[in-house]
């Protein structure tokens, strides 16, 4: 496991001390087990076999269909033993595939199950810059994307190594962060990035393993509640928003048929009989639904309330911070605050505080109370 050092600083500190830092690379996971992939590129790249060290040149801007076969792997017309390297020739070269463009280098691979694997190594600033477009709305104020990129970076180093298994260090999509790769980023997202180079959140000398969401609605939430973790540091344990119940996803309401919440209450368990009572069972002291208590014919079920979320919809069942259900003829109607899981930063809390003048620096102390913000060092 690798081992992050935070070298702390002051905003009173000589811009030396920032210079301790040194841009890692890492390896995304663009693509895995997809049975073909088309890469085209725009700009000069060369096509080389690691097993062999053999290099093509590609065509510029000709659609490459990438398969796996057997061992190997098929480059349109190219064959290699089982992994190639994308490697630009010049400067702002990107490739094309999916939606997205990408800078590189870029490694293809074939795996066991005939299906293909596209990793991009990126540094970790670079990869923030294709992060917070992705992640928070490009036109908020600049003290709000510095706290989120702050925390997109934070996130980044402590899931370091997390999909080693698979090849990488992180997702493209929400497992991870979503990266959408090479983007004409604006002048806010650059800014935001230059201006916290290195920065990440510490607690007690190491990295915090922070999170971010939405909306809390009113109050975040604590880690050890949301994910079972037993307990959680100070940071993390959740604090009172008086900025977020201002913003547009703090109040909401939502029905669903009758038929869909029972079903997905059962998940596969078929316990027969209509739904007669669904209630909120446990809540935590953050106003958090940890429970659902149904009852379905003759049994009462107690279903977790992100295990209901997930199975409905996490966009359509914005937060577990419910206030009521109810059960109607055909439907049930749920009524909650706030949108994502609540742990963490609050992106629209931060966009309100920073709207309101307040900086970077102390819209995370708010919600990361008694963290540390340093730059990191390997």
């Amino acid at each position: 496991m690798t081992a992050f050092f935070l070298a702390a600083w002051s905003l009173l500190a000589p811009t030396a001390a920032r210079a301790v830092y040194t841009d890692r690379i890492i390896q995304i996971g663009i693509v895995h087990g997809a049975r073909e992939v088309v890469m085209t590129p725009e700009g000069r790249f060369a096509l080389q076999d690691e097993a062999t060290g053999q290099r093509q040149d590609l065509l510029p801007r000709k659609a490459y269909r990438v398969e796996a076969r057997g061992e190997g792997l098929r480059f349109g017309p190219h064959q290699a033993d089982g992994q190639v390297r994308l490697v630009p020739q010049e400067y702002r070269a990107t490739v094309f595939t999916g939606s997205h463009r990408y800078q590189g280098p870029l490694i293809v691979r074939s795996n066991r199950d005939d299906t293909v694997t596209v990793i991009e190594e990126v540094g970790v600033e670079d990869y923030l810059m294709g992060v917070l477009p992705h992640e928070m709305e490009t036109n908020w104020p600049v003290e709000a994307l510095k706290a989120q990129a702050v925390v997109a970076r934070t996130f980044a180093y402590t899931q370091l190594g997390k999909y080693r298994k698979a090849g990488f260090d992180l997702t493209s999509d929400t497992r991870s962060q979503m990266y959408g790769g090479v983007s004409v980023p604006s002048a806010a997202v650059r800014l935001a990035v230059a201006a916290t180079r290195g920065e990440v959140l510490g607690y007690r000398g190491e990295l915090l393993n922070v999170y971010y969401h939405a909306c809390c609605g009113g109050h975040t939430a604590d880690y050890a509640s949301v994910w079972g973790q037993g307990y959680a540091p100070r940071p993390l344990r959740g604090v009172r928003d008086g900025y977020c119940p201002n913003s547009p996803l703090a109040h909401w309401r939502v029905s669903f048929p009758k038929s869909d919440v029972l079903v997905a209450l059962q998940n596969r368990r078929l316990i027969g009989g209509k739904l007669r009572s669904l209630r909120v069972g446990r809540r935590d002291a953050a106003g958090y639904a940890r429970t659902f208590v149904a009852g379905i014919g003759a049994e009462t079920l107690v279903v977790p309330s992100e295990t209901l979320r997930r199975r409905l919809g996490a966009t359509e069942l914005r937060s577990v911070r419910i206030r009521s259900v109810r059960l109607r003829r055909g439907s049930v109607d749920f009524e909650g605050s706030g949108s994502g899981h609540g742990v963490g930063l609050c992106q629209w809390g931060a966009r309100l505080q920073a709207e309101q003048g307040r900086r970077y620096e102390s819209i995370l102390r708010y919600y990361f109370p008694g963290s540390t913000l340093s730059v990191v060092d390997e």
